[in-house]
């Protein structure tokens, strides 16, 4: 019988999502391409063993064809659990519990004494550096006799890490759902879905996940503390509310729950200070390499976010990906944000980077979009129909421009009329001039497309890469 490791889990974490080369493969597993293709062939013993359909590969592209029982049945197994989840939930029933038996969870894990006690050193160490303090109970195991700030926060985001996961993969610790069955999750996700879609608050997973686990923080240590200097009287209204939707949850927990949708709706940004240093280290750079210097602070809070929580995923090793089409700009964008990790030995998933490189591409048009201002449009006349239409299509779009339509006759009648009139010239008629712009169509869409590609093109044409 072949035994599964934490690397074939892995694997078969990222393919119960997509498919993959080789080479995204490598990348998403920071793994040489031989180790990948020894780890994929040893998935397929073991899958064969399992007469379960193989991993397959087909134009340099793998994937795997298992119905949602079949990959429900496999993640469900006892041994389908990697080091960091036993980590993760050693750590986590310890301080829960805030008492451990290893003999007792060596049997619940189905695992050798000497693994257990390896597993263990790295849930002790993480104490110990930390200011915790833990004895041993002659006979019977280890209790934890304090509990530092920090650990209370690596507790409360290993239980993000867990919940997180829950929402897109199969691959969640069957250990840690048992640790927590008493907390009734489900029915307080429905109460805080209630709470944000009447208050009109948006939200991300990483928020609910922080919520859910903050419920268990709150039983097992009293939470943390989210109170600032608001005046929170004109907030009645969330309070209210939360008092009415968690009324059979602690009134700690109602409070610490207030304070935190009050930062939320001061458009706070809330991640812990370690990643908030990294993502402002990140952003600064950005800002530098593309002239970015005023930038909106909305778009940049919006960029925040999105840092932070790739970080969060990277650093806790959560495989939530996808496939996502990579164009000249994101190849541009990238290369930029590869010399930043490099710079601040960082690094992010793939298809993070990608997220991450289109929001900075829509950031960097609407920062640099008002360089433009005149726009001629130079249509052949026998296919512009309706000028007045295009032109009421391409102001509903955007009322920034000035859009002038014009047959491309009259252009080639007197070029020299047009000079230093208009910023950007775009045209269906390829044999005009070099200085125009050719589009396929006079759809808004297609001439909106063309102008952003051209105020991408010029905030970015001083770019130098080694």
């Amino acid at each position: 019988m072949v035994q599964i490791n934490t690397t074939n889990i892995n694997i078969l974490t990222l393919l119960s999502q997509e498919k993959f080369s080789l080479e995204e493969l490598s990348l998403y597993l920071n793994l040489e391409k031989k180790s990948i293709y020894k780890n994929i062939n040893s998935i397929n013993s073991f899958l064969e063993d399992e007469n379960l359909p193989l991993i397959e590969i087909k134009n340099a592209i793998y994937s795997i064809d298992l119905s949602k029982s079949q990959w429900a049945n496999l993640f469900t197994r006892k041994d389908f659990i990697t080091t960091d989840e036993i980590i993760d939930y050693l750590y986590l029933k310890f301080i829960h519990n805030g008492f451990i038996n290893l003999e007792v969870e060596k049997e619940l894990l189905s695992i050798s004494r000497s693994s257990i006690i390896r597993y263990f050193n790295d849930v002790k160490k993480t104490l110990e550096l930390n200011g915790s303090q833990y004895e041993y109970v002659v006979g019977k195991g280890l209790r934890l006799t304090y509990l530092s700030q920090v650990n209370k926060n690596i507790f409360s985001k290993k239980l993000i890490k867990f919940f997180i996961k829950c929402d897109f993969s199969l691959n969640h610790s069957i250990f840690i759902i048992d640790l927590i069955k008493d907390y009734n999750i489900n029915k307080l996700l429905n109460n805080l879905y209630v709470i944000f879609k009447t208050l009109n608050i948006p939200t991300t997973h990483f928020i609910i996940s922080f919520l859910c686990s903050l419920r268990i923080c709150t039983e097992v240590f009293g939470g943390f503390n989210f109170r600032s200097d608001y005046d929170y009287t004109q907030f009645s209204d969330i309070e209210n509310l939360i008092r009415l939707e968690l009324k059979d949850y602690s009134a700690e927990y109602q409070t610490q729950i207030f304070y935190f949708i009050v930062s939320l709706n001061k458009d706070e940004i809330n991640f812990e200070p370690t990643i908030l240093e990294k993502a402002f280290k990140i952003i600064e750079e950005i800002k530098i390499d593309l002239n970015l210097k005023d930038l909106d602070s909305f778009l940049e809070k919006m960029l925040l976010k999105k840092i932070c929580f790739s970080i969060f995923k990277y650093e806790n090793h959560i495989f939530k990906v996808r496939n996502i089409i990579t164009g000249e700009k994101e190849k541009t964008i990238i290369n930029i944000l590869e010399n930043i990790f490099k710079k601040y030995d960082l690094n992010l998933f793939f298809c993070d980077k990608i997220s991450i490189a289109q929001i900075i591409i829509k950031i960097v048009i609407e920062h640099n979009k008002g360089s433009l201002k005149n726009i001629l449009l130079l249509f052949n006349e026998v296919i512009l129909l309706d000028d007045k239409y295009l032109k009421e299509s391409i102001y509903g779009h955007n009322q920034k421009f000035n859009i002038c339509v014009e047959p491309t006759f009259f252009y080639k009648l007197n070029p020299k009329n047009y000079e230093g009139k208009y910023d950007l010239i775009l045209s269906d008629e390829p044999s005009l001039n070099s200085k125009a712009i050719m589009v396929n169509s006079f759809n808004p869409i297609q001439i909106f497309l063309a102008i952003y590609n051209h105020v991408f093109n010029q905030a970015t044409k001083h770019l130098v890469y080694e």
